[in-house]
């Protein structure tokens, strides 16, 4: 099996502008709600080549929990995982209290990337 065509479902909680705000993007970009995890894809290996991302991701700290209304569900690629995996443990090295991790860098990258655009 080729290992470049595997994929994983991850589940991330956002609040509900965030939400709204990914979707438009996503319709804008072409992608449509169908494409919502090639655009993710895209989206997060951007956001990690940044050489600040770790900045930005103190941002997704603070986002209140109880804000965390809306699950989405994606399918990310080995590279995107593997990439996501390096990058959380540069955030843990500098927040090693900090919990959902993962979750707070695919927040980020969307916050980012919405507010490129």
């Amino acid at each position: 099996m080729d290992i470049s065509k595997k994929t994983k479902k991850i589940s991330v909680r956002f609040p509900q502008r965030l939400k709204a705000e990914m979707q438009t993007a996503l319709i804008k970009s072409g992608y449509g709600l169908h494409g919502k995890s090639r655009w993710l894809q895209e989206v997060v290996t951007t956001f990690l080549q940044q050489p600040n991302f770790i900045d930005y991701v103190e941002h997704g700290i603070d986002i209140n929990q109880a804000e965390l209304s809306s699950l989405e569900a994606f399918y990310l690629d080995y590279h995107t995982l593997q990439l996501l995996k390096i990058a959380f443990v540069k955030v843990r090295v500098k927040y090693p209290l900090f919990e959902g991790v993962q979750s707070a860098i695919i927040r980020a990258a969307i916050v980012y990337h919405v507010m490129l655009k």
